[in-house]
């Protein structure tokens, strides 16, 4: 696939995988030979080539790190806010490889590993290959939603053409629905309590601030914004044949679920933040 991809000239430049990928060679030398970069997660046996020649599983390279190299950066943001670990990278004898390891803040012995190419006149940065290692999460959320909302994997055929038709179709159904998530939330919906616990440089930045006080959310929270699953709820109260009532219920019900996912937000994004002015 990704071969072909290359090949018929579609716009991409990193390739991102779980171990079950990352243990393939001939995969990792496909994504070199058409000139991709990758950021792949690898088991902690995997064996690389130090710049001193000496060999090393990923596990070594990880105790090799002193501890001022860690730094704790974002990978995107997740669905109880910013996704924050500590990261490092070290080189190998290759000028185009590095071993990126993620460790969690909460737990120093939990240690994930991903090797990475970058092809030669691209520039890498630690920040670049955090950002590459992140965008599994939001592709793995977006499979998740096409079989849970779409039917991308609900089907009975046996013929690649009816396959191909199902999938196009769920696919178009599911981008109709992330067109609609997507819409700018109206100026009520900001939540208000943003200016307190939660300042835009921080849900920005992913970066904390230095105090968290104590105020309360206020009366009213907003609106979080509308998400895929439920702009399939909203589609469905749109078009489906029912009475005025029931579907003024229906909206009243929405309004009032993502209000109160607004308030669960705000108590979340707050605890995080007196967690890390503790700390």
């Amino acid at each position: 696939m990704i071969t072909s991809a290359a090949g018929a000239g579609v716009p991409f430049a990193w390739v991102a995988a779980d171990e079950v990928y990352g243990r393939g060679s001939k995969l990792r030398e496909a994504c070199e030979k058409a000139g991709k970069g990758y950021v792949v997660t690898v088991p902690v046996n995997f064996t690389v080539t130090l710049p001193s020649g000496r060999r090393a599983t990923a596990a070594a390279v990880a105790r090799l790190i002193p501890a001022p190299a860690w730094e704790t950066r974002s990978c995107g943001p997740g669905c109880k806010g910013h996704r924050d670990y500590a990261w490092a990278w070290a080189a190998t004898a290759s000028p185009r490889h590095w071993v990126l390891i993620r460790r969690s803040l909460s737990d120093p012995d939990d240690l994930a590993f991903f090797y990475c190419h970058v092809p030669a006149g691209r520039p890498v940065t630690l920040a670049i290959l955090v950002k590459v290692a992140g965008k599994r999460w939001p592709v793995e959320e977006c499979l998740q939603q096409g079989k849970g909302q779409a039917g991308l994997d609900q089907h009975q055929v046996r013929t690649w053409p009816s396959f191909h038709r199902h999938t196009v179709l769920s696919m178009c159904a599911q981008a109709l629905l992330a067109i609609a998530a997507a819409r700018p939330a109206p100026p009520a919906g900001d939540p208000p309590a943003a200016s307190a616990a939660q300042p835009a440089a921080w849900r920005d930045t992913g970066k904390l601030p230095a105090t968290a006080d104590d105020r309360p959310p206020g009366d009213d929270p907003g609106l979080i914004k509308v998400s895929v699953p439920e702009a399939r709820r909203l589609a469905r109260l749109a078009t489906t044949s029912m009475s005025h009532t029931a579907r003024d219920l229906g909206y009243a019900w929405s309004r009032w679920r993502r209000r109160h996912q607004a308030r669960a937000r705000w108590h979340h994004y707050h605890a995080r933040l007196k967690a890390a002015c503790i700390t």
